[in-house]
């Protein structure tokens, strides 16, 4: 993709959707298209910024995520000093433009005035295209920041380009395994979940999802090609997505903990990094501690794949699920902001 109008609406490796990505430096401010065959960048933020947010009940009842486009899927540029690259992927009814710097980008307003503008100028022109689209297509700026404080290039960028709603989010990490006499085991019932079946429990998912996440910005709006999508992904492995059968409703799921295990590379092949990636009980079930039972589930299964570290996403708002995980030994990695504007929603 190249030019200085990319088309945001380009078939990509990314099933129903478009990704690109633009390179901004502080000597060159317009956007320049980036290829798949430059190597990725090393830079504050991730390359797979896959975000999360968390919803309760009395309990855990559910995790979901933002997942811009996966490692590999979409084109990304080098980052040098007072260099920027924004990465953006669309799929289904939204599109989420990452932001990575360098991590010699300067912190101070000023600084990073000329390259906010860029940067806050093609989010405009994605802006333009995309909520033009019918139906409409929600743009999301996505922006990792170390610990709780918060880097003014996206802040400056995002004001500027009218984004104005803000969510918060933590990524959490724990060491792995979890202890077998950790308190929390005594407190969660015991559960047989199974491997996801793919093309098989497709519409159980996406009805379990859907009603848990029903009110969720971000997750409550799954559909087969959304779903099709994330399969597809060079990550997926149906092993690694557990779901529990409902015993009282045949065909319905009463839970589920989808975690995602990346390889390192393929010089030296083994899992790297895992996440529990989204995570839900059906309403039904709230309050029959499902949540915790089904996270250490996930736990357990990342450890028997030899991940040593797990992470996750958390809403910073979502008090219930914090303390849960609090009390399961997470604790804050770093903070991840996303800012949009809000959408009337379609009408059908």
């Amino acid at each position: 993709m190249t030019g200085d109008q990319p088309s945001y609406l380009q078939p990509s490796a990314v099933i129903g959707g478009g990704t690109g990505a633009v390179k901004f430096s502080a000597t060159q401010t317009s956007g320049s298209g980036a290829t798949a065959d430059e190597p990725a960048p090393t830079t504050h933020g991730q390359a797979d910024p896959s975000s999360g947010g968390l919803r309760s009940d009395d309990d855990l009842s559910s995790v979901g995520h933002v997942s811009p486009g996966e490692a590999g899927s979409a084109p990304t540029g080098h980052v040098g000093r007072g260099e920027a690259v924004l990465t953006w992927a669309v799929r289904g009814p939204q599109c989420e433009a990452v932001l990575t710097w360098s991590d010699t980008e300067p912190d101070d307003d000023a600084s990073v005035g000329p390259l906010a503008d860029a940067v806050a100028g093609e989010l405009i022109r994605l802006r333009s295209e995309l909520e033009s689209n019918s139906p409409p297509i929600q743009v999301l700026l996505v922006a990792d920041h170390r610990g709780a404080s918060v880097h003014p290039l996206p802040e400056t960028a995002a004001n500027a380009a009218g984004l104005t709603e803000v969510r918060d989010l933590f990524e959490l990490r724990r060491p792995l395994p979890v202890e077998r006499d950790h308190p929390a085991r005594d407190m969660a019932p015991p559960l047989a979940p199974r491997a996801f079946r793919p093309g098989y429990d497709d519409d159980a998912w996406l009805r379990i999802n859907n009603r848990a996440f029903a009110t969720h910005p971000d997750q409550g709006r799954e559909t087969p090609s959304t779903l099709e999508s994330r399969m597809a992904e060079p990550w997926f492995d149906a092993a690694d997505f557990l779901v529990l059968d409902d015993l009282d409703r045949p065909d319905e799921l009463s839970g589920f903990c989808w975690t995602k295990v990346e390889i390192d590379d393929t010089a030296n092949p083994g899992p790297g990094s895992g996440e529990i990636y989204v995570i839900a009980v059906d309403p039904a079930h709230h309050g029959e501690g499902l949540g915790a039972a089904l996270v250490l589930a996930g736990l357990d299964h990342m450890t028997e794949r030899g991940v040593t570290t797990a992470t996750l996403y958390v809403d910073e708002t979502n008090t219930a699920a914090r303390s849960l995980y609090n009390r399961l030994g997470f604790v804050v990695h770093h903070r991840r902001r996303v800012r949009t504007t809000p959408m009337e929603p379609v009408t059908q």
